[in-house]
């Protein structure tokens, strides 16, 4: 979830949240103030912070219950894996949804000890953290409306302490506190955010070190194989001191994708619109001056996406074959793999016309070539999606044997993607080929192709020997 969608659902559920403090105005006034004779008098302090609070928990409550469909099933209790996700994808998306989670209790141990001084004892507020959480997850259990996952319920209360630190830190500081364990109990609560902070600077500079990137396809966790029938219609070799070359994706600088994207436009008779040049994450998208073309140039690779909003229609359709699709790529200045499959899409859509050039891990010159070239039509608008990649040799290095892979496998040490409860497993066939890694090399991996409880399934076991 992106920070923009949390404040959109923050405000959406700050509405009905103001609703309910009117609501418990009401039946304060119109009940306690009139039948409680000895109703003690509201603090304007303590009034403010209950409102705070009443509408963060309506929040909290909103995003992580509401706004979902009742479709999941499962529980994840094994602890860390979502942190041993994040690290094999390394991707913003994955980090910034823990950092999310611990963010959201934060304003909870927060509040508490601001609203009564009870709340200031650490294991009341802690506590209470504990159970809103499990609260939580239990209630997404029941209802279908999220995994229940311990580690949900770690990063909460690490938010909650975090929170509650924070705030007794800044009360100490504030407070006319002489003693000399002030400044003892000053660092006893700013650690917990210290920690917190170098733990993510640990990560990352681990992360920088390292020579090659994380795979996705790696476990998160030991799938139990206790209950699990595995077998083979393949043989399985031990082969001994082989080598497989790693590939380099090369990834453009944005000067570099800025001069590709304006040579490209030159040979459509136009140039880039440079007022309007919008750049986002690894990818940079570029307008024509006169806005019919535009395009994404993905620095990763520098594979790109190209639009043409007013060509002419029938430019595309669905009787063409290989050498008039050609044409028409060579027409916009782009080429094709000369050891390409030539396909045709099929779509439900009738006007759409669709067409791949597809390779397939082609070793040429030293070089690795791996994607497809897309160009489809719908009326007028034609696109056409180069994501032909093109690796360079970076070095050979030792692998392990499908034995070995296939022990992986066999001791639970694959990523399950999600399959819960799984019954059988019968391995088709064992290829070595190549996945992406975070860093933008190419490293080997087995691909077992498998059939999970009935249905085709591919498990990949990462090939190199370093790689754990």
């Amino acid at each position: 979830m992106r920070l923009l969608q949390v404040i959109n659902l923050a405000r959406d559920y700050l509405g009905l949240g103001v609703i309910g403090l009117i609501f418990i105005g009401i039946i304060y006034i119109l009940f306690f103030r009139k039948f409680l004779k000895n109703h003690v008098k509201a603090n304007i302090k303590k009034v403010i912070v209950f409102c705070i609070l009443f509408c963060y928990i309506v929040i909290v409550i909103g995003a992580t219950i509401f706004i979902r469909a009742g479709v999941y099933e499962h529980a994840n209790l094994h602890l860390f894996s979502s942190y041993i996700e994040a690290w094999n994808n390394y991707s913003k998306s994955y980090w910034r949804n823990i950092i999310l989670n611990i963010l959201m209790f934060v304003p909870f141990g927060f509040l508490l000890p601001l609203f009564s001084e009870k709340f200031k004892k650490c294991y009341i507020t802690l506590s209470l953290g504990f159970l809103f959480t499990l609260g939580i997850e239990t209630t997404q259990y029941i209802t279908k409306r999220g995994i229940f996952e311990v580690d949900d319920i770690m990063n909460n209360f690490i938010g909650a302490l975090i929170g509650y630190s924070l705030v007794m830190f800044i009360l100490l500081i504030i407070s006319k506190e002489k003693t000399k364990l002030k400044s003892l109990k000053l660092i006893i609560y700013i650690l917990p955010t210290l920690i917190a902070i170098f733990a993510g600077y640990k990560i990352n500079n681990a992360y920088n070190m390292q020579e090659f990137g994380n795979l996705s396809s790696n476990y998160n966790y030991k799938y139990d194989m206790s209950k699990v029938s595995l077998k083979s219609n393949v043989k399985i070799y031990d082969n001994e001191d082989k080598q497989k070359m790693v590939y380099k994706l090369k990834r453009l600088s944005a000067d570099e994708a800025l001069e590709f994207a304006e040579n490209f436009f030159e040979k459509l008779e136009t140039e880039v619109d440079k007022s309007n040049i919008v750049i986002h994450n690894n990818e940079i998208m570029y307008s024509s001056i006169d806005d019919r073309y535009k395009m994404t140039v993905y620095l990763n690779g520098g594979v790109y996406n190209f639009t043409d909003y007013k060509c002419n229609d029938k430019l595309i359709n669905q009787d063409m074959d290989e050498e008039s699709v050609k044409k028409v790529l060579n027409d916009y200045n782009v080429g094709q793999y000369n050891h390409s499959q030539f396909e045709q899409e099929i779509e439900d859509r009738e006007k759409l016309s669709s067409y791949n050039f597809r390779v397939d891990l082609d070793e040429k010159d030293n070089k690795l070539i791996d994607g497809y070239l897309n160009i489809n039509q719908f009326n007028k608008i034609l696109s056409i999606y180069n994501y032909i990649y093109t690796y360079n040799p970076y070095g050979k290095y030792k692998i392990i044997s499908e034995k070995e892979a296939y022990n992986k496998l066999k001791e639970g040490k694959f990523n399950s993607y999600e399959l819960y409860n799984i019954k059988s497993i019968l391995i088709r066939s064992i290829k070595l080929c190549y996945q992406l890694d975070s860093k933008g090399y190419y490293q080997p991996v087995y691909r077992f192709e498998c059939t999970i409880d009935g249905d085709g399934r591919s498990i990949f076991i990462p090939a190199l020997e370093d790689i754990k």
